[in-house]
C-alpha cells in the first residue's frame, strides 16, 4: 500500500485502535499540518506506516494496518 501513498496528498486518517474521539485526523483540523507515508524496516520486509505533523513536529504515528480509511486531497475544480 505505502508505494502507492508515497507523494500523494493525504487529506485525512481514520483509525481503528485508539478511542472514538481521537480517531481523525484532518489536514487542516486540530493543527494537523500534512500527513505523510512512509517505512519502517521490518524483521523481513519494510512496515507501511502514516506520520501526523502539526506544524514542523510529528505528533502521531500509526502502522497502515491500523488504519481504516485514508482519504486523498482532492484537485480544485
Amino acid at each position: 500500500m505505502t508505494e502507492h501513498l508515497e507523494g500523494v496528498e493525504i487529506a485525512c486518517i481514520q483509525i481503528d485502535t485508539i478511542p472514538e474521539s481521537q480517531a481523525e485526523y484532518v489536514v487542516g483540523g486540530n493543527g494537523v499540518t500534512r500527513i505523510e507515508a512512509f517505512t519502517k524496516s521490518g524483521m523481513h520486509a519494510d512496515i507501511p506506516y502514516v506520520r501526523v505533523w502539526c506544524g514542523d513536529e510529528p505528533i502521531a504515528e500509526f502502522c497502515q494496518h491500523n488504519i481504516v480509511g485514508v482519504y486523498f486531497k482532492r484537485a480544485a475544480k
